[in-house]
């Protein structure tokens, strides 16, 4: 009786990542970030030797840039050779960020390393004591802007007892990722594969169960849009049936959260919302975090947080703590999207300005057009100067933000 195959299935490594827009002040986190990328390469290789695997397969994107930096093969090859030492191979398909195209230093791999042909869907039987445990098939990309469907050339042997294929690919035309090696689901079906190990989207999903197609995700998070657990998939097939189990890597995870600040009437109220949320970061992770907050509701304490210097003293203060926790947390963000405390429905019945400005808010908040020519009319110079095209205003919040600063002044007495 063949016995069960088990592997670990990884993608987009991006050994080398840099973290740009991260307000990493402190030493610590600075070298964290730099680190976290290899960090958990070495938890990939040790969550393997653990496993006792049979092969470790990588869905692309090893490197994260086509021009391969020394540090990261260097990086790449001791790793590969600790799995060597342990009896693992390991089965590398290259993707969009590093195509079998781009620069390498030459820098020999262990025997163990195997990666797949970037002009077909090459078959690799695995071996284990002699056995055939399965068949791999897998494709590099010669280039970074691989656009054909690499997925329709993939086709199961017919003498094949296990099948795994291994593709880096948007499947679905995924948002938010280029359209490389665009396929469809029927377009993994229709290759007769036991398991798709699939690289390029970075969060973690199991896309299907018949056939299991998983995107691996990225070992670690490379920015703060990629918060929330980040590994590897270790996979197991037993007589037709398969299981994923997902099993963490990060050397660090970002974290985003709204706190809603409206029970709080002082800045101290505030800080503490911010601890509390901080903590909510670090209690299911044993790791560093990364946290960016968004403070929302409306609150009595709005009014103080619009002082000059208050919220970064805020924020500073509470930063010095987080760092000393074990594991530590690092504030790198807090926006006020805070309200003041107005009773809308009250004001909105007022035959005075402050109804007035409620009113025309409620009109315009309905009218989007007419809300967002205003809008336009009054920013448009502005942003044709700041010149970044990528720059969209969310005119609902502009509108609601400049409706609650008038009222907020109007009913403080200012007079500007």
């Amino acid at each position: 009786m063949t016995r069960p195959v088990r592997f670990v299935h990884a993608a987009d490594l991006h050994l080398d990542a840099p973290f740009g827009g991260v307000d990493a002040q402190d030493t610590r986190v600075r070298d964290a970030l730099a680190a976290s990328t290899y960090r958990a390469l070495d938890a990939l290789v040790a969550a393997c030797i653990e496993r006792d695997v049979d092969f470790l397969v990588i869905a692309g994107d090893v490197y994260n840039q086509a021009e391969r930096r020394v540090r990261s093969q260097l990086a790449f090859a001791k790793a590969a050779a600790a799995l060597e030492n342990a009896g693992i191979p390991v089965f590398v398909a290259h993707g969009n960020h590093d195509p079998s195209s781009g620069w390498s230093a030459g820098i020999a791999m262990p025997g163990n390393v195997r990666v797949f042909a970037d002009d077909r869907v090459e078959r690799v039987e695995v071996e284990r004591d002699g056995e055939v445990l399965c068949a791999l098939y897998g494709r590099s990309y010669r280039r970074s802007a691989e656009t054909a469907n690499l997925a329709k050339d993939f086709k199961r042997s017919a003498g094949d007892t296990v099948a795994v294929g291994v593709l880096h690919t948007n499947v679905g035309g995924r948002s938010g990722y280029d359209d490389y090696a665009p396929c469809s689901l029927a377009d993994l079906r229709s290759g007769g594969m036991d398991y798709w190990a699939l690289g390029h989207i970075h969060k973690p999903e199991i896309l299907s169960e018949a056939p299991f197609a998983v995107y691996a995700g990225c070992p670690q998070g490379l920015d703060p849009t990629q918060s929330g657990p980040r590994g590897c998939y270790a996979v197991t097939i037993d007589a037709g049936a398969v299981s994923a189990e997902f099993v963490p890597l990060a050397a660090l995870q970002w974290h985003q959260a709204e706190v809603d600040i409206s029970a709080a009437t002082r800045l101290d109220d505030v800080r503490d919302a911010i601890a509390l949320a901080v903590d909510a970061s670090l209690a299911s992770v044993r790791v560093p975090v990364i946290v960016r907050l968004d403070l929302t509701g409306r609150s009595e304490a709005h009014a103080s947080l619009q002082i000059s210097g208050a919220l970064q003293a805020l924020v500073e203060d509470a930063r010095e703590e987080a760092l000393g926790f074990e594991p530590w947390a690092w504030i790198d963000r807090v926006r006020d999207r805070s309200r003041p405390a107005i009773d809308l429905d009250a004001l909105r019945g007022a035959e005075d300005f402050t109804g007035d400005v409620v009113r025309l808010a409620d009109d315009l908040l309905v009218d989007t057009t007419s809300a967002a020519a205003l809008l336009d009319e009054i920013a448009g110079p502005l942003l044709e100067r700041v010149g970044d095209p990528t720059l969209s205003p969310d005119v609902a919040d502009v509108l609601t933000r400049a409706r609650d600063l008038a009222l907020d002044r109007l009913l403080a007495g200012d007079a500007r």
